[in-house]
């Protein structure tokens, strides 16, 4: 399918509404031909940073620039790679907002929705400040990272009459230039990698937003189940009051439909967020290096570098520990009505419920590992067991 019905809701009640016009820009939404800007985006990047670093090399043989490098080769990968399996899996991501739009619309529709239209609203300006806040990270990010070694190389360069070696914004050799003593060499290098570090921005914000939006929203979904549960009718001490069984089956089929679009979230999500997991113990393991070796002007990319790969992760445990949190609530919710006193067939219903809670599979079981809590915690631990056995391996070497 080229597009899906989207966009009918009310604006403050749209799934992302602003990444998704960003995606669609690049082709990763609407429609499908428009996918060529993406790829030609994609190998561009590819051919400026990731070939030259993987193929060519670093091009010294400090010990520090090494780190740098590796850890610009790391943080560029776990942006890359995500984004190629995102567009690689649009028809599941497609399906993923269509079945958060058809929650959406089931949970606002009637006179007692007014609560649940509430929270998807409160929702999405939590959402919207945040998106905000990330497209001014990404915009100034790439800036930030290149101009301060620019700065510095034309200061020395135009005070100093030594031969002198250009500070590089990335550690790499590039396709045989000179880039470290030749300045018209050095220039040309500097252009190509703003323009690819700003595409790399650009790609962070859509990967940072769209896990964790998708994520997020997945969370709502359930805690819109457990909402409407609660306002099933309850017995008073005039006797039992009845469910209405059609109310019921539609609840049943909302849980059913957020239960798959956390299916589908996983497919989508387990390989990048088990990439950010283990970009994150090498940052760790390449900062503690660093830092033992030499503390200069290069430090600041690369802790920044490391921290923003340590919050990424942190966000992801985060939420998906949220996720979980919130999936297992509606079991509760369950649990907490008198469902004792409810018909044999209604029973069913609520067992089926309960039942789906406690699968084993999806974000809310074991598959996704990495977002845990706990997870999060075991990155510091083990990053210092690796960054131990590495620095044992330099000295000895």
């Amino acid at each position: 399918m080229d597009t899906i019905q989207w966009g009918s809701l009310p604006e403050e009640l749209q799934v992302m509404p602003f990444n998704l016009r960003i995606m669609a820009h690049v082709g990763l939404w609407g429609p499908r031909y428009r996918v060529y800007r993406f790829w030609a985006l994609f190998t561009f990047g590819t051919m400026v940073i990731l070939f030259p670093k993987t193929v060519l090399g670093i091009g010294s043989d400090d010990v520090t620039a090494i780190c740098k490098g590796l850890a610009e080769l790391n943080f560029e990968a776990s942006i890359y790679i995500p984004m190629a399996i995102f567009a690689l899996k649009r028809d599941a991501f497609e399906r993923v907002i269509q079945g958060l739009d058809e929650i959406f619309r089931e949970v606002t529709f009637g006179e007692e929705s007014k609560d649940c239209y509430n929270m998807i609203r409160e929702q999405n300006v939590k959402i919207k400040k945040f998106f905000k806040f990330l497209v001014v990270y990404c915009v100034y990010g790439p800036f930030a990272y290149c101009l301060p070694a620019v700065l510095i190389s034309h200061w020395r360069f135009w005070n100093s009459f030594e031969p002198m070696v250009f500070e590089l914004p990335m550690e790499q050799n590039f396709y045989g230039l000179q880039i470290r003593t030749n300045f018209t060499h050095y220039h040309i290098f500097v252009g190509l990698s703003m323009i690819a570090y700003s595409f790399c921005g650009f790609m962070s914000l859509i990967k940072i937003a769209t896990m964790c939006f998708m994520i997020k929203y997945n969370s709502l979904c359930y805690r819109l189940v457990a909402e409407k549960i609660r306002k099933l009718p309850q017995p008073t001490d005039d006797g039992p009051t009845k469910v209405n069984i059609e109310d019921l089956k539609k609840l049943v089929e909302v849980h059913r439909k957020a239960y798959n679009v956390t299916e589908l979230i996983e497919d989508i999500c387990q390989v990048p967020l088990a990439l950010e997991f283990l970009t994150c113990v090498i940052f760790w393991c390449l900062s503690m290096i660093y830092i033992s070796k030499k503390i200069d002007f290069n430090l600041i990319n690369v802790m920044i570098i490391f921290c923003l790969s340590l919050i990424e992760t942190f966000g992801c445990s985060f939420l998906g520990s949220e996720l979980a949190e919130e999936a297992e609530a509606v079991g509760k919710a369950i649990y907490d009505l008198p469902w004792y006193e409810h018909s044999a067939e209604l029973q069913r219903f609520y067992r089926l419920i309960i039942q789906r809670t406690q699968r084993p599979t999806g974000i809310t079981g074991v598959k996704l590992f990495v977002v845990q809590r706990t997870t999060f915690a075991s990155v510091i631990q083990m990053s210092y067991s690796y960054y131990l056995v590495l620095q044992d391996l330099l000295n000895n070497f």
